[in-house]
């Protein structure tokens, strides 16, 4: 399903502006159960996107809800992707199965690195290419994520997700000023959880314990493998942490 402004289009018209042009945009991906899962804080995240790009269009809840409600929008993945001139909305099925969870997943780190200090660094911004094209080759080579280390050499982000890290039973995770976007779940976890954020590097992750990583989507996911540097075994930390998340989304 396609929603622009407010009604389903099959033609997707949209009107040409600087999101169209230069990427000049923002956009939330929200999990919808029987109603959208952290609602107000994707809202405030796309209000603080839109000004910090200088963009004077706004979406609120209750415009997302109006449209959750009138076009019956349950158990899926809403995308809402905002620009100057366009609010659209586009569904898509929820691809992540049980047995992903029981798996785990095999990341791999980029050659790239965050930048730390660039204007769009945080912001889920329509300037997205280095994270589709990493994840892309990524998946080409057999892996479920990307890792990026930023221009410091310090543990960032995944192209999709945030990334924790656990060591003789204490949850780490980089900090906001290492280049990463401050993630819905993310912010879940160290709301629920004791979390050391700092700046780490890469032998860090490579010693510790358990490893997962979180998005809006996929929730909590448990990391097996980083690349051919590292097996993970241990799952005690994620699993009581993925327990605590399945448990808060329960009640959407």
């Amino acid at each position: 399903m396609v929603i622009i402004n407010g009604e389903i289009s099959k033609e997707c018209n949209i009107a040409l502006d600087s999101g169209f042009y230069y990427g000049r945009g923002v956009f939330e991906t929200i999990l919808v159960k029987n109603r959208p899962v952290f609602l107000k804080q994707h809202c405030e995240r796309l209000k603080q996107g839109l000004l910090k790009l200088g963009v004077s269009n706004e979406v609120d809840e209750a415009y997302i809800i109006e449209c959750v409600e009138r076009f019956n929008i349950r158990d899926c993945v809403l995308k809402v992707i905002v620009t100057e001139k366009n609010t659209v909305m586009t569904t898509r099925d929820i691809a992540y199965k049980p047995e992903d969870y029981q798996k785990g997943f095999c990341v791999k780190l980029s050659s790239l690195r965050r930048n730390p200090f660039s204007h769009i660094t945080g912001l889920k911004s329509l300037n997205y290419s280095d994270n589709i094209l990493e994840k892309e080759q990524a998946s080409y080579e057999g892996f479920d994520e990307v890792i990026f280390l930023n221009t410091q050499n310090e543990l960032a982000e995944g192209s999709m997700s945030n990334i924790f890290f656990v060591k003789e039973g204490i949850i780490h995770t980089p900090d906001k000023s290492c280049g990463i976007l401050n993630g819905i779940v993310r912010e879940w976890v160290l709301g629920n959880f004791e979390v050391i954020e700092g700046k780490y590097p890469l032998e860090d992750l490579l010693n510790a314990d358990e490893v997962f990583i979180t998005n809006s989507i996929m929730g909590i996911m448990k990391v097996k493998a980083l690349g051919n540097l590292r097996l993970y075994g241990e799952s005690k930390v994620y699993n009581l942490v993925r327990l605590g998340y399945e448990k808060e989304i329960s009640l959407y």
